[in-house]
């Protein structure tokens, strides 16, 4: 049995609405970390890994357990957003992980910036969306994610270059058949749990990218340095919503099935 702490979502008066209503929150408290980076930032092009993580869990409605490490960019090429797992040898999710690749000085470059905002995305939703998390849980209770699972997701969801070299229409019945084929001698129970676990972490994926381009720009609106590639639209050959409908699909026949 896999624990939640409460570290994992905000409390029921925080984490309430519609998915419009809590995606437009994130965005409130995104707003706020923005405009406090910003003023952290001032003239400079970098600033303190460990003053960023101190504004940024004040800034919280509740505080959480929420880790902000730098590492050496030769050991983290890419920004990352996860769910800090068995920290101390128990079986619990107690927090979320964001770990920055900066620079020598342990400093996140401004330029780096909308990227930071792409994960804190990420966290957030999965504070104010408790569904996601509860999900997470049942992929680890489950061990959902052996590479055969999660190859599925990594190959034909979240495989960027491959959306970027073909043709969108190609790839996206090669999703649906490679994971129909995939999942075909999986229990009903476990598909559902992966499926949802596919289309939840688009739908992060979808907003988390939103907020990037968004940041990216107004970066650039400022006259501040930007990472060109934070302000493409992705959604040009990651077709975020063609995805997640396929998985509504899928998920709506597995239950069909359940109940016959």
């Amino acid at each position: 049995m896999i624990k939640l702490s409460p570290n994992t979502k905000f409390s029921n008066n925080i984490a309430k609405g519609t998915i419009k209503q809590r995606n437009k929150l994130t965005e409130e408290l995104n707003t706020k970390v923005f405009q406090r980076m910003l003023q952290l930032y001032g003239n400079k092009d970098s600033y303190g890994i460990d003053a960023i993580k101190n504004n940024y869990n004040s800034l919280l409605p509740e505080r959480k357990k929420i880790k902000i490490t730098a590492l050496p960019q030769k050991d983290c090429i890419d920004y990352s957003g996860s769910v800090i797992v068995d920290e101390n040898g128990e079986n619990v999710l107690s927090g979320y992980l964001i770990e920055i690749p900066a620079n020598k000085k342990k400093k996140l470059n401004i330029t780096d910036l909308s990227n930071f905002m792409h994960e804190s995305t990420h966290i957030l939703d999965y504070l104010l969306n408790p569904k996601y998390i509860a999900n997470y849980r049942q992929m680890c209770e489950k061990n959902i994610y052996e590479k055969r699972y999660f190859d599925i997701y990594k190959k034909y969801f979240f495989n960027t270059e491959d959306m970027q070299n073909n043709d969108k229409a190609t790839m996206l019945k090669l999703a649906e058949e490679k994971t129909r084929e995939g999942l075909r001698r999986v229990s009903h129970s476990e598909k559902i749990i992966f499926l949802n676990y596919m289309k939840y972490s688009l739908e992060m994926e979808n907003h988390a990218y939103k907020q990037d381009v968004f940041y990216a720009r107004l970066l650039q609106k400022l006259g501040k340095p930007v990472d060109r590639e934070c302000l493409e639209d992705h959604n040009t050959y990651m077709a975020f919503p063609e995805k997640i409908e396929i998985l509504n699909k899928l998920i709506k026949e597995e239950i069909e099935k359940v109940r016959k």
